[in-house]
C-alpha cells in the first residue's frame, strides 16, 4: 500500500472529499463519504458496521477504472458514465459482488429502447450473454425476443463475453420454429392461390417472388421482412381462393395479409420463455 505522501487520488474522488477512502488494485486512493457507501451497498455498510470506519481506508481488488465507474453511481451529485463495452462486464461484476442495485438497472434502462409500445433492446446478444451470467432474466428474455427476429449476422455479432452454449442452442431453435410458421403461411398461400378459382396459371411471377421472400426470411424470421418484400407475390387478379375453416379471401389477399400482420406482430411481442441457468 503507498504511503500517505506518494498516493495518487481519483480526480473524481480527490483527496478530503469523504471521510472514508477506498484503495483500487492499483494504487489510486477514492476519498468517500462513509455514509453514501452505506446506503448504496449492503456488504459496505457491513464492513463499516463492523468496525472498518476505526480504520478509515479499505483496499479492494477492483482495478481504479472499474472502482470509480462504481463509485460515480454512489454519488448522488455525479452523473454514471454512459456504458462502456470494454468494461461493463467488470462493473457488473462489482456491482454484483457490492450489492449494488442502481447499477443493474442503470444498464438496463439504458439498454432499453421504446418504439411505439414495444420496448427494444440495444445490442442484444451482448445484452443476453450479460443478462445471463449476472441473473437478470426479465432483460434476457427481451434480448432474446430481439434476437429471435434479427438478421442473422446479429447473432455473431463479435461480443466480450459469450453466450452460454445451451441458451445459444434455445435462441437457434426459437428461430426456426418462427421461421417454420412463416414458411408453413406462405405454402399455405401457394396451395390456395393455385386452387383458386378463374385461375388461369400457376403464377409464376409470383412463386418466384415467394421463393425470394422464403430465402430472406431464413435470414430475418420477421415480420418487416415479409412486409420489404410482400409487393411482388401479393397480388393475384384472376384468383379467389379460400382457406379450409376460414372465409374466402378476395384477390387483393389484403384481409389474408393483415391477419398474418398480427399473428406475426403478436409473436413477435411475447417474451420467450428462457433457460435458468
Amino acid at each position: 500500500m503507498s504511503s500517505p505522501s506518494t498516493r495518487l487520488y481519483s480526480s473524481e474522488f480527490p483527496e478530503g472529499y469523504g471521510d472514508f477512502s477506498l484503495i483500487s488494485s492499483d494504487g489510486m486512493v477514492f476519498s468517500i463519504s462513509s455514509t453514501l457507501l452505506s446506503d448504496a451497498s449492503l456488504v459496505f455498510k457491513d464492513m463499516l458496521e463492523l468496525g472498518r470506519k476505526e480504520v478509515p481506508e479499505l483496499a479492494l481488488a477492483e482495478n481504479s477504472k472499474t472502482l470509480e465507474e462504481l463509485l460515480l453511481y454512489f454519488e448522488p451529485l455525479k452523473k454514471p458514465l454512459h456504458i462502456n463495452w470494454d468494461t461493463i462486464e467488470g462493473l457488473l461484476e462489482s456491482a454484483r459482488k457490492y450489492q449494488v442495485e442502481r447499477v443493474f438497472k442503470c444498464w438496463e434502462r439504458e439498454m432499453k429502447v421504446s418504439v411505439g409500445e414495444e420496448v427494444k433492446i440495444i445490442n442484444p446478444l451482448a445484452c443476453l450473454a450479460l443478462a445471463c451470467q449476472f441473473g437478470r432474466y426479465e432483460m434476457a428474455r427481451l434480448a432474446l425476443r430481439e434476437l429471435i427476429r434479427a438478421p442473422s449476422n446479429e447473432l455473431y455479432a463479435p461480443i466480450k463475453t459469450a453466450v452460454d452454449g445451451r441458451v445459444m442452442l434455445q435462441l437457434l431453435h426459437l428461430r426456426q420454429v418462427r421461421l417454420q410458421k412463416m414458411k408453413d403461411r406462405l405454402l399455405g398461400f401457394k396451395e390456395h392461390l393455385n386452387k383458386g378459382a378463374g385461375c388461369k396459371g400457376d403464377h409464376p411471377d409470383i412463386l418466384n417472388g415467394m421463393l425470394g421472400v422464403a430465402l430472406e426470411l431464413m435470414n430475418e424470421p420477421s415480420w418487416s421482412t415479409l412486409e420489404r418484400n410482400m409487393d411482388a407475390w401479393r397480388e393475384c387478379d384472376e384468383c379467389t381462393w379460400s382457406t379450409d375453416g376460414m372465409p374466402p379471401w378476395t384477390s387483393s389477399s389484403d384481409e389474408l395479409f393483415n391477419s398474418w400482420r398480427s399473428q406475426i406482430l403478436a409473436d413477435e411481442l411475447e417474451l420467450p420463455e428462457l433457460l435458468r441457468l
